[in-house]
C-alpha cells in the first residue's frame, strides 16, 4: 500500500538500456542503469543521491519525474503510479514535478528569449497573458534576476545566471517536487555556493521536496536531510545525513568520504596518524 506520508516512492525500480551491437548477427548487449532501487521522499524533505559517474543516479532522477519508464518496479507520485494514472494525472505530474539539468546552456533554447523560455511550462496552467507575464517576472525575481533579463537570449548570460534561469523555469509552476541533477557541476567554484544557497533558500521558502543528485558528497552534505549512495545501479547505503557521514556502513561510502578534501589537511593527517616526520 502507498505510504500517504510520502510524496515520491520508488519501489524495486529497474531500468536497462540496449547498447549497439558489437557483431552484425550477435545479440545487442544490455546495461542495467538502475537495479532494484527502493526509495521514498517526503514533502518538504531533501534527499541527496550521490555516486560516481555511471552509477545510475541521473537515470534515477529521470525515472522520478516520469521522463523515462522503468522496465520493472513502480514509481508513485502523491500515491499515484506515474504510468497508470491516465492523461489527467500525467498533466498534473508535469505541473507538480520539475527538473533542473546539469548543463544550463544545453537545457535552454538558444533561439528563444528568456521571457518565453521561463514562461513555457505555464501552458499547463492555462493562465491569461497578463497572469503568465506576472508569474514570469516573479519567478525571475526569486532567483535574483530582474525584468531586464526578459528580452535577452541565453548566450548573453554567464553559466551561473543561466542556471538561475533554469531554476526559475522549473519553479514557475510552483511544483511540490524539484529534481536537481548535478546543478552546480558545470559551474565555476565561485558560483557553486551561490546556486546551492539559492536552492536551499527556495526549498525552505516553498516547502519543496528536493531530490538533489551529485557525484560530490561534500555538496550533498550541504543540503540533504538524508543521503542515498548508489554504486553500479544499486542503492548501497541510505540514511540520515549525520549517520551516513559519521558512521558509514558500506566500504564504497567510506571511499567517497575519504575522497572529500578536508578544509585543514594537516589536521586530517594528524587525525589519521599520517603526520609527516621532520628530517633529523
Amino acid at each position: 500500500m502507498p505510504d500517504p506520508a510520502c510524496l515520491l516512492e520508488l519501489d524495486d525500480v529497474r531500468r536497462l538500456y540496449r547498447l549497439p551491437r558489437r557483431r552484425l548477427l550477435g545479440p545487442a548487449p544490455r546495461r542495467v542503469a538502475v537495479d532494484g532501487v527502493t526509495l521514498s521522499l517526503g514533502a518538504g524533505e531533501t534527499l541527496g543521491i550521490v555516486g560516481e559517474s555511471g552509477s545510475g543516479k541521473s537515470t534515477l532522477g529521470r525515472l522520478a519525474v516520469g521522463l523515462e519508464r522503468p522496465d520493472s518496479g513502480t514509481v508513485r507520485f502523491a500515491g499515484a503510479d506515474l504510468w497508470t494514472t491516465g492523461r489527467r494525472g500525467k498533466r498534473k505530474l508535469r505541473q507538480d514535478a520539475q527538473m533542473v539539468f546539469q548543463d544550463p546552456y544545453g537545457s535552454l533554447d538558444p533561439r528563444q528569449k528568456i521571457a518565453r523560455i521561463v514562461a513555457e511550462p505555464l501552458g499547463l496552467l492555462r493562465l491569461t497573458h497578463t497572469e503568465a507575464a506576472e508569474r514570469t517576472i516573479e519567478a525571475l525575481a526569486e532567483v535574483g534576476l530582474g525584468t531586464e533579463a526578459l528580452d535577452r537570449y541565453p548566450h548573453e548570460f554567464s553559466g551561473g545566471q543561466r542556471q538561475r534561469i533554469a531554476i526559475a523555469r522549473a519553479l514557475i509552476t510552483r511544483p511540490a517536487l524539484l529534481v536537481a541533477d548535478e546543478p552546480v557541476s558545470a559551474l565555476d567554484v565561485s558560483v557553486q555556493a551561490q546556486v546551492l544557497n539559492l536552492l536551499a533558500e527556495l526549498q525552505r521558502r516553498h516547502g519543496l521536496a528536493l531530490l538533489f543528485i551529485s557525484h560530490d558528497l561534500a555538496v550533498v552534505a550541504h543540503l540533504a536531510d538524508r543521503i542515498a549512495v548508489m554504486q553500479a545501479g544499486k542503492l548501497v547505503e541510505e540514511g540520515p545525513r549525520e549517520q551516513v557521514l559519521s558512521a558509514p556502513s558500506h566500504p564504497y561510502t567510506r571511499n567517497l568520504l575519504a575522497a572529500v578534501l578536508p578544509p585543514d589537511p594537516a589536521r586530517a593527517r594528524a587525525r589519521l596518524g599520517l603526520v609527516r616526520r621532520r628530517p633529523a
